[in-house]
């Protein structure tokens, strides 16, 4: 009974947060619409400022080398478990260390598309 008034309350106040979003995003229309009304000039959308602060260049190249460096650690830690066969890894089987290749995988995806945006910022650039 806890665990479902719990899950009650928790849909409750998400629901009660999304209304309020809502209800702040009508105001910030009527207002908007009424500047277009009277002519004045508009300022920026505060979501606009936002977004343009974050830098998702940066965002990506620290979840690229996060990534590759899970990747490269899980390997190493794992081909050193498996060398040694009279240890606590007589458990895991042969191979098991290839499973880091996927993560360093990803690392090198994000890298990528840092490289590709940083590569089309500067031309959008100039």
């Amino acid at each position: 009974m806890e665990t479902a008034l719990i899950v009650v309350a928790l849909l409750a106040y998400l629901g009660f947060r999304q209304w309020l979003r809502q209800q702040r995003r009508n105001m910030i229309h009527r207002e908007r619409l009424a500047a277009i009304e009277k002519g004045v000039e508009l300022p920026p959308l505060e979501q606009e400022v936002q977004h343009s602060s974050w830098n998702v260049q940066r965002i990506l190249l620290l979840a690229g080398l996060t990534w590759i460096a899970l990747g490269i650690s899980a390997f190493v830690v794992l081909t050193a478990l498996l060398s040694n066969p009279t240890g606590a890894a007589k458990d895991i089987p042969q191979g098991m260390q290839w499973i880091g290749v996927a993560p360093a995988a990803v690392g090198i995806a994000h890298l990528i598309v840092y490289f590709a945006g940083r590569k089309k910022e500067k031309t959008a650039a100039l």
